[in-house]
């Protein structure tokens, strides 16, 4: 599907899971525990399958701003993150990296777009050999691959991010008129991100925060 603005939108994804709903402290129990033994892309992502928070305690956890998504923290250690962030109508985070750390998203209500793309090149390379990061970014000069887009919905496929797929960027098209909201775990957390301005051939690293705790 296109829309008026050549975003392709692709077919709703099948359902694959009805996770039950745990009371936010022993799912927050439940995240403890994997974040004490060996993470895994699948570990994190069959418990996520499984178990998700209860719709009360979503609420707990909503917050909103009319201009731009929320991150809200639900749980933090030194391995894991998990928050829930909340999507105004219309809303479109920048590309973005994760940091090289892995990352689980699931959905609560409404859809999001996600853009996935791949790093072909760029003019400060070695910017990217560095200790605790994935980049001190820098480059003036980008070329990047559009790869996909996936409809991420509740009760679909969860999207992640992994040390090979790891820039991406969200949306909330205005057209569907609706907000989202959505969870997101990191492994470990990410304290900040490479930002890419593709127009101004520009990346930078943008510092990460909570907006409530």
């Amino acid at each position: 599907m296109e829309t008026s603005d050549s975003v392709s939108i692709p077919q709703q994804p099948a359902h694959v899971s009805d996770p039950v709903e745990l009371p936010a402290g022993e799912f927050i129990d439940g995240v403890r525990s994997l974040s004490e033994g060996l993470i895994t892309k699948q570990r994190m992502y069959d418990f996520l399958v499984s178990y998700t928070l209860r719709r009360e305690d979503v609420e707990r956890y909503k917050h909103w701003l009319p201009e731009r998504h929320t991150r809200n923290k639900i749980f933090r250690n030194d391995m894991i993150e998990v928050m829930l962030i909340c999507w105004p109508i219309g809303v479109t985070t920048p590309l973005h990296t994760h940091n090289g750390q892995l990352g689980w998203m699931s959905m609560f209500e409404g859809k999001l777009l996600v853009e996935n793309y791949k790093k072909i090149r760029c003019n400060t390379p070695e910017n990217e050999q560095v200790v605790g990061i994935d980049c001190i970014a820098g480059a003036t000069q980008i070329d990047m691959q559009h790869l996909e887009n996936e409809l991420a919905v509740p009760g679909g496929p969860l999207n992640t991010v992994d040390k090979t797929q790891t820039i991406h960027r969200i949306r909330n098209l205005a057209e569907w008129n609706e907000r989202a909201v959505s969870m997101h775990v990191y492994s470990r957390p990410i304290d900040s991100c490479v930002v890419f301005d593709m127009d101004a051939q520009t990346c930078y690293r943008r510092d990460l925060k909570y907006d409530y705790e």
